[in-house]
């Protein structure tokens, strides 16, 4: 970029010297408006002289006379990135540096989140054109979506956590604020978790847009989430970072796609909720199992669901790296060829939860594969759990919508119009091993979830 802008000053000083000013830099009414470089070094002189919104023009201008002008981009990007006065410095200052749980910017005022907000989604609106124009093939390749990755990320970072602080107030974790600290008593897993409707659409939506600009350039996950925003790092579990870097942010990327219905996008959410290691081992599906599903692309449990309803990816999960990199460099062939699993186990949260309700609490049949090794899995198409071999499920052989909504009627029900006898004749599933009072706390638990 320096060796272009020096040729059009020399060129610009030729000219100016046998006088015939076609154009001049420093004297914007004799610009050639269809000359996208000489607007453009125009642009960067006024952006120097932190005079943003005529540089703003000038770019914009230069636009208008090549679309493929990169450098007329990058500047109009950094023009308006100035324009809305974001600064990064104040904003890292509301960000939890203490390495707790606390939710990062909970301190910021309403007045100065509402104008930050405002600020981050008018330039996210036009770096995503900017990064689709690059990324199609419709720029020059003189200044790349890769040049402006890292901050990109940045602002997709500061948005998820704007829009988590603003459930804030509707998460009864979060009444209660420190004293010392001024910060809501509440950690990002009780925000999460209180995410329904419209609510974790929104939230899915500008994660995916964060996994995407991760899994087009990965080497800036760690570097953004760790070092820039070191409070925002504590959003994934040790297992869950070292799972979403590399080719595995395709995979975050195709969990948070958006889908069309809440309940998909609850599910959806609840994915990337059990990467942070804060799944609430409930059941979150409406078939009577607590975290039956582990994030392998499969069905765990037999009952038609991918992913439906995930426990934690703790420690305790092994996984195929050697074939999941194999896999990585020959071709990404989507979520289930990214996250291979050979083997799970219950941490110290889920030494406490009974996952398939026959009494017992991390009995092996819940960690354990009908088939051990993975590729019997695959030659079988059998990636099933050993506790699921004797559930049941949709025993009246409903159509699948039928019995998938069905289910997610069941899942937000806390009021018991659906009873213990005819969730076990209709659904099947874990709810067979229920007593009444098993079925009455059950129904506790999701009035905790839904009504609060």
């Amino acid at each position: 970029m320096k060796i272009k802008l020096s040729l059009i000053f020399l060129g610009t000083l030729i000219l100016g010297i046998v006088g015939c000013n076609l154009f001049n830099p420093t004297d914007s009414v004799n610009i050639d408006s269809g000359d996208a470089d000489a607007l453009t070094y125009e642009g960067y002189q006024k952006f120097r002289a932190n005079d943003y919104s005529e540089a703003e023009y000038y770019f914009s201008k230069a636009i208008e006379a090549d679309s493929s002008h990169s450098e007329a981009w990058y500047g109009l990007a950094k023009a308006k990135l100035n324009l809305q006065e974001i600064n990064t410095f104040e904003l890292l200052r509301y960000v939890n540096t203490e390495g707790n749980n606390s939710m990062p910017i909970s301190k910021m005022s309403d007045g100065t989140a509402a104008k930050y907000q405002y600020s981050i989604d008018t330039i996210l609106d036009f770096m995503k054109v900017f990064v689709y124009y690059d990324t199609t093939g419709k720029l020059d390749g003189v200044v790349s979506y890769k040049n402006v990755s890292d901050s990109y990320m940045v602002l997709q970072l500061f948005k998820t956590m704007l829009i988590l602080r603003k459930v804030m107030p509707d998460i009864p974790a979060c009444a209660s604020v420190n004293a010392l600290t001024g910060e809501a008593q509440c950690n990002l897993g009780d925000i999460l978790n209180g995410l329904h409707g419209n609510k974790s659409t929104e939230t899915l939506e500008t994660l995916h847009e964060f996994f995407s600009t991760c899994a087009q350039q990965p080497q800036s996950m760690g570097m953004v989430a760790g070092q820039l925003l070191p409070g925002f790092g504590t959003m994934l579990s040790e297992e869950g970072k070292n799972i979403t870097m590399g080719a595995s942010c395709d995979a975050m990327s195709s969990i948070t796609q958006v889908g069309s219905t809440p309940e998909e996008n609850e599910k959806k959410l609840s994915t990337v909720i059990s990467f942070t290691g804060y799944s609430q081992s409930v059941d979150e599906d409406g078939d009577g199992c607590n975290d039956e599903e582990i994030i392998d692309g499969q069905d765990n449990d037999g009952d038609g669901e991918i992913d439906e309803d995930p426990r934690d990816q703790s420690d305790q999960f092994v996984y195929d790296e050697m074939t999941i990199a194999k896999n990585a460099i020959a071709h990404r062939q989507g979520t289930e060829n990214l996250m291979i699993i050979r083997s799970v186990g219950p941490n110290e949260k889920y030494r406490h939860a009974d996952i398939d309700m026959d009494g017992t609490a991390a009995n092996s049949e819940e960690w354990d594969f009908i088939y051990p090794e993975y590729r019997k899995r695959v030659e079988n198409g059998d990636h099933r759990f050993k506790f699921a071999e004797n559930l049941k499920y949709n025993p009246k052989g409903l159509p699948f919508e039928t019995f998938q909504a069905l289910k997610n009627a069941v899942a937000k029900d806390y009021e018991g119009h659906y009873d213990l006898k005819y969730r076990q004749e209709n659904i099947g599933g874990c709810w067979v091993r229920y007593s009444e009072a098993e079925f009455l706390t059950a129904l506790e638990a999701q009035r905790v979830r839904y009504q609060e």
